[in-house]
């Protein structure tokens, strides 16, 4: 579990992340081949850092969320019940 994959804007900010490392991906790739340096290390840099960046947020976003999951307490810590 990712540190504060359970909240309300985890899901919405891991969606932005997956789509800007994947257009930024695109666009280092695009001037690497338009100015003729786009060779087999740049692919392979460019692939682990995909691979890296979009496992975890592609799981945040495919969790599903339970009832209850959120706490909203400051800190991330659920309220503590008093007798």
């Amino acid at each position: 579990m990712l540190p504060f994959d359970n909240r309300p804007w985890a899901k919405t900010l891991a969606r932005v992340v997956i789509v800007l490392s994947v257009i930024g991906a695109g666009l280092v790739a695009y001037y690497c081949y338009v100015i003729d340096q786009l060779h087999i290390s740049e692919v392979a840099i460019l692939g682990l850092l995909l691979l890296t960046i979009l496992p975890p947020n592609i799981a945040i976003v495919l969790r599903k969320s339970e009832p209850g999951d959120e706490s909203s307490a400051i800190g991330g810590q659920p309220h503590l019940r008093v007798r």
